[in-house]
């Protein structure tokens, strides 16, 4: 098991399926800091493990199911389901996916940028109605690294900077649910880029009037917006983008009922 993945590992199992904060110290730098719906926590120790166990608690039992993970050696990218019982709730179940891209300096983690569908897991427990768990991969931990791609990189840049990303699979429309584009972009500020063979993970931030499709903002149509998208996409022969991507729904929703 490469070294990387072995982390990974730690941190889907040891950490977060086990809720065992003593493991954060053998995985993580203490500079450690993620960035999530536009917050960032930064430091191990005195903001991402508190703020984690206030999520833990919330959703007692909570596990993670892996669905894809690639990496070029020095940053890997992870795609997996969260899923457990609210206990705010009555125990109702939820399970919501999510991408992060995560960095080390060869021994620990030192950073993670990631998105989780929080507004999908507002509507399941709203309508008290569980979505089902993605099938996990069949075996994400034997994942090796591979060569970066400059091409391919190039690619996912551009259809990034051209702000339409019908091509692939938008945040939990796989389980039916409609995931309109939310914004007319006019602008793309890419944060992180990395490529591992064809595929490729990107965190970017769309800017552009807001179109509606959210709950509750009837009225606000037509309002400068941001809205963060975290993907992993394969590039085809043909150039063509496929894969998933998540993006900030709670985040966007709450900047445009604030404008």
């Amino acid at each position: 098991m490469h070294s990387l993945v072995a982390l990974m590992r730690r941190f889907a199992i040891d950490w977060l399926g086990r809720a065992d904060a003593s493991v954060c110290a053998e995985i993580m730098d203490p500079s450690y800091s993620i960035l999530i719906g536009g917050h960032t926590l930064d430091g191990r120790d005195d903001a991402y493990i508190p703020g984690t166990l206030a999520q833990l608690n919330r959703f007692p039992g909570l596990l993670l199911s892996v669905q894809d993970l690639m990496l070029d050696g020095e940053r890997v990218a992870m795609r997996f389901t969260e899923h457990g019982p609210s206990a705010a709730d009555g125990g109702q179940p939820a399970a919501w996916s999510g991408i992060g891209l995560f960095t080390w300096d060869g021994r620990r983690l030192t950073r993670n940028v990631t998105e989780e569908d929080y507004h999908s897991r507002r509507r399941q427990l709203a309508q008290r109605r569980s979505d089902p768990v993605e099938s996990p991969a069949a075996a994400p931990w034997a994942a090796l690294p591979q060569a970066g791609d400059e091409a391919a990189e190039q690619t996912v840049r551009a259809w990034l900077e051209a702000g339409d990303l019908r091509s692939v699979v938008l945040d939990d429309g796989w389980t039916g649910q409609p995931t309109p584009p939310l914004l007319d972009v006019t602008g793309v500020r890419v944060g992180e880029l990395f490529s591992a063979g064809g595929s490729v993970g990107f965190q970017a931030v769309q800017t552009g009037r807001y179109l509606g499709g959210l709950p509750d903002t009837e009225g606000r149509e037509g309002r400068e917006a941001q809205l963060s998208v975290i993907g992993m996409v394969e590039v085809g022969a043909d150039g063509s983008v496929t894969g998933r991507v998540v993006r900030d729904r709670v985040g966007l929703r709450r900047a445009v009922r604030a404008a």
